[in-house]
């Protein structure tokens, strides 16, 4: 990188540490490429490689302040989206073990009444999950899952940069999967679920 770059890069993170979501935009973008081809040779799959660098994003800009002590930005993106993609390993792993043992102890007729009752249970989780979503976040999740919204279409429709409407969606989709994970829900059934839903 050359030295004016270098320049150009620190003055991005400074802004970034006093709150510009202007700023963390750039440097996502900047960086999103590379990160996400890395994050597929982990995950072997696009839309697990984009959930691991939103949630390493999400993590970075939640904790800028510590941008400010870093000498190699790209390095320290790589550690943060490498440490979610062993995190989404790890899940996998798990979910691939429980899905077998769910196999193993039904039969096919049964695997289809089973799912649906997953699904149900689900649709009231993730309803009561939204519920409890801030108003704004809460809108923003609506629109793009409920109505099929991209976030470009939803900045204009509520008057905010796609930059907070990217955070909020991120934040809102975490925030969900928590709340499943705490009923003991794979999250396998969320990936079924979203999809149900975009379409």
């Amino acid at each position: 990188m050359a030295f004016k770059d270098c320049d150009k890069e620190r003055e991005l993170i400074k802004e970034i540490v006093e709150g510009s979501e202007k700023a963390f935009s750039i440097l996502f973008f900047k960086y999103l490429s590379v990160l996400q081809s890395f994050a597929l040779k982990f995950t072997k799959s696009e839309h697990a490689a984009e959930e691991v660098i939103q949630d390493a994003f999400l993590r970075i800009w939640l904790n800028r302040d510590k941008l400010e002590q870093v000498e190699n930005v790209k390095a320290y993106l790589y550690k943060y989206v490498s440490n979610e993609c062993l995190s989404y390993l790890r899940k996998k792993v798990k979910e691939d073990k429980a899905i077998d043992l769910l196999k193993s102890r039904h039969s096919d007729r049964d695997n289809v009444t089973l799912d649906s009752i997953h699904l149900n249970e689900i649709n009231k989780l993730i309803t009561s999950a939204v519920g409890k979503l801030p108003q704004q976040r809460r809108k923003i999740y609506e629109l793009s899952r409920g109505e099929g919204k991209t976030i470009p279409e939803i900045s204009e429709i509520l008057g905010l940069s796609p930059s907070t409407v990217k955070n909020a969606l991120v934040i809102a989709l975490k925030s969900i999967r928590e709340n499943l994970i705490q009923h003991g829900i794979p999250l396998i059934w969320l990936v079924l679920l979203e999809v149900s839903i975009k379409n």
